[in-house]
Parts: C-alpha cells; sequence; structure tokens
C-alpha cells in the first residue's frame, strides 16, 4: 500500500508542477503580449548614415513591418496605446535588429502608470553590405510577434 501511494505521489507531483509552470507561462504571456487584440501603431527608430549607404531606409523599414502587422488585421494607426518599436542599427560591416512590444504600465507602489517594453526580439551580425539581408532579419522578429500576439491575444481576436 505505502509503494502505490509513493508511486501515485511521484506521477502527480510531476503533473502539477506542469500545470502550475503553465499557468504562470500563461500569465507571464498576457503580461507581455495581452491587448485584447486592439490596434497597435508602429515605431521605427532614425538610420544613420552607414544604413543610407547600403541602400537601408526607413521607408522600406516602415513598409515591411507595417505591410505584416495590417496583414495580420493587428495595425492602427493611433495615437495613444501600444505600440510596436522597430530599431535598425547599422555601423560598417555590422548591424542589430530589434523588435519590442511597449504597453501602458501602472506601479501600484507610486501609483504612477507609463509605457514601457515588454516583449522584446532582434540580433546582430554582419551584412556584407546587403540591405536584403537586414531586412529578412527584421522579417522573421516581425513576424515572430505577430505569432506570439495572436497567439496570447486569439481569444479576443
Amino acid at each position: 500500500m505505502k509503494r502505490l501511494v509513493i508511486a501515485a505521489a511521484l506521477v502527480a507531483v510531476p503533473a502539477l508542477a506542469t500545470v502550475f509552470s503553465a499557468a504562470e507561462s500563461n500569465a507571464a504571456d498576457d503580461f507581455q503580449l495581452w491587448n485584447a487584440c486592439k490596434p497597435t501603431r508602429l515605431v521605427v527608430e532614425g538610420l544613420n548614415n552607414d544604413a543610407a549607404e547600403i541602400g537601408l531606409t526607413e521607408e522600406r523599414i516602415e513598409t515591411l513591418a507595417r505591410s505584416r502587422l495590417r496583414a495580420a488585421r493587428i495595425y492602427g494607426n493611433i495615437v495613444f496605446g501600444t505600440f510596436l518599436y522597430v530599431r535598425v542599427g547599422v555601423t560598417s560591416r555590422a548591424f542589430n535588429t530589434s523588435v519590442e512590444f511597449h504597453k501602458n504600465l501602472f506601479d501600484s507602489i507610486s501609483e504612477r502608470s507609463g509605457m514601457a517594453s515588454t516583449w522584446h526580439s532582434g540580433s546582430f551580425g554582419t551584412h556584407g553590405e546587403d540591405a536584403g539581408f537586414i531586412l529578412q532579419d527584421l522579417s522573421e522578429h516581425v513576424d515572430k510577434f505577430i505569432d506570439e500576439y495572436l497567439r496570447v491575444n486569439a481569444e479576443a481576436c
């Protein structure tokens, strides 16, 4: 009988841990990406001269990101609310891409609210003077955001 109880406990404990871990994961996902499927605006940081030298422009970056957000039906040219912040840095032969989701958060201690990044994806590497390579890298990060955003907001979408 003791062995049966111990065996049952050994099976139940990992199962409970999985349930609690999944619940925490969902709460973390909601904190990072929940937006009730409301539209989000796009903010693209300006570029430097190194980017211009390889043919990378803010317009190309905006067009890429905006078209993907529109296709997913989550783009809106709104003044307030959430926004997707896209930054591409180019220096000499290297680059970095960064995609961040910003939400309004409330701090219960100071009783103040403000915009903060709650989700991020990015990378860095060398570009070989190929703006298309950087845009492809950026595209993958925007697609990752859209995929995760739609998964978390599926109920509302």
